[in-house]
């Protein structure tokens, strides 16, 4: 199987796992319920906008719940799929998506 299809595929599943998240939500736009349609305002929301919106939508990015060591994993796994950030803009985007889209609280 091709890297196409394969990546088609998951960006439809994550599509329909998004569908049913704001279906579940309470309504007022919180991390808890609807997934943001959107990134917040900050430092890395351009780079967020040109480098996640490429492939998928932003609830896709903004229903993850990483640590720092998640977002790595996933921006290099973004990378090696054709994501192009220079150090500084990988590290910047990083922090942004750990400042908001961090781990929950207990």
């Amino acid at each position: 199987m091709s890297p196409r299809p394969a990546l088609t595929a998951l960006v439809l599943a994550a599509g329909l796992a998004a569908a049913v998240a704001l279906s579940a939500g309470d309504g007022k736009g919180t991390r808890r319920g609807i997934y943001l349609s959107t990134f917040p305002a900050g430092a890395g929301r351009e780079i967020a906008d040109r480098a996640c919106l490429m492939c998928h939508s932003a609830a896709l990015t903004t229903q993850q719940a990483k640590d720092s060591t998640g977002w790595e994993k996933t921006l290099g796994q973004m990378q090696k799929w054709g994501v192009v950030l220079t150090p500084a803009e990988h590290d910047t985007l990083r922090q942004f998506l750990v400042i908001h889209f961090g781990p929950r609280p207990k």
